[in-house]
């Protein structure tokens, strides 16, 4: 097969592998309901039919037909085309089906691996295990979210994330020792804007240094250190999430003020809120 079809094919099926496993199952049962059928209707074309194309004078004939009436002229290969997608798009898609539930099961041990164990975020993973529990952790928080495929720990945006209309790029960064500078948020915020994104995320495993915070807060741009994530983690799991060591806004990290919902149905109610709001929309329960 030609480099450039194996290319094409692998693409497709890591498309297919971008959606849910239980949804390109579906498909593929769908895809053989509707072929089936038609596969049965006619005749296959002999191979000697088919062979005849290559004789110029047959493959004007069918052009002229096809330039007359396009449905009649195609319409004998129907069933040779419904014959090979019956099995072509089912496997492809069982295929990718597969890939997506593979991908589901390690995000799952990711998160579990960080949510049992939180230095295992900074210590028991490589740069693309990290790219992916902060996926799955987004996901959990009902963003949809598409993996870039950066070829580096340090290859630009990493996820683009989206929930409802908005899309937003994430950038991370699993720094053990150094503080993620400000140079790394004026690179985010520059695609940002560039690409028209309503906002972005910063997310390490380490902090920030002050000046990375300070500048996030003057734009649509949200940092999540080591802790926040490690919160967003416990939050997102159902169980109680850890106290943070000082109440900052986990978005900005200035101070939080307590606030008292006034309307709907959880009026009375209490929350932190960032003292920056409405610039910074950050809470905490």
């Amino acid at each position: 097969m030609p480099l450039r079809s194996r290319s094409s094919i692998a693409g497709l099926i890591r498309l297919i592998a971008l959606l849910p496993w239980w949804l390109s199952l579906s498909a593929a049962f769908g895809a053989w309901w509707f072929l089936h059928p038609l596969a049965e209707q006619g005749t296959l074309p002999s191979l000697d039919s088919l062979a005849g194309l290559g004789d110029p004078a047959i493959l004007g004939k069918l052009l002229q037909e096809l330039h007359r009436d396009p449905w009649q002229a195609m319409e004998p290969l129907v069933p040779f085309a419904a014959w090979a997608g019956q099995y072509l798009l089912p496997g492809l898609l069982g295929i990718g089906a597969l890939l997506s539930g593979a991908r589901r099961r390690k995000r799952g041990r990711l998160f579990r691996k960080a949510l049992n164990n939180p230095k295992a975020v900074s210590d028991g993973m490589d740069w693309q295990q990290f790219e992916r529990l902060v996926g799955e952790v987004f996901r959990r928080q009902g963003y949809a979210v598409e993996e870039t495929g950066a070829a580096g720990p340090d290859g630009g945006v990493d996820l683009i994330v989206r929930k409802g209309r908005k899309r937003y790029l994430v950038q991370c960064k699993q720094w053990r020792a150094l503080k993620v500078g400000v140079k790394v948020v004026r690179e985010l915020y520059g695609v940002v804007a560039a690409q028209g994104a309503a906002g972005g995320f910063v997310v390490t495993s380490g902090s920030f240094t002050e000046d990375a915070r300070q500048f996030a807060a003057s734009c649509d741009l949200a940092l999540v250190d080591g802790e926040t994530l490690q919160y967003w983690i416990s939050m997102v799991s159902g169980r109680p999430a850890p106290e943070p060591s000082s109440r900052l806004c986990p978005l900005c990290r200035s101070p939080m003020v307590r606030r008292t919902v006034k309307r709907g149905g959880k009026a009375g109610t209490h929350f932190w809120s960032c003292s920056k709001y409405p610039d910074c929309r950050g809470t905490r329960v």
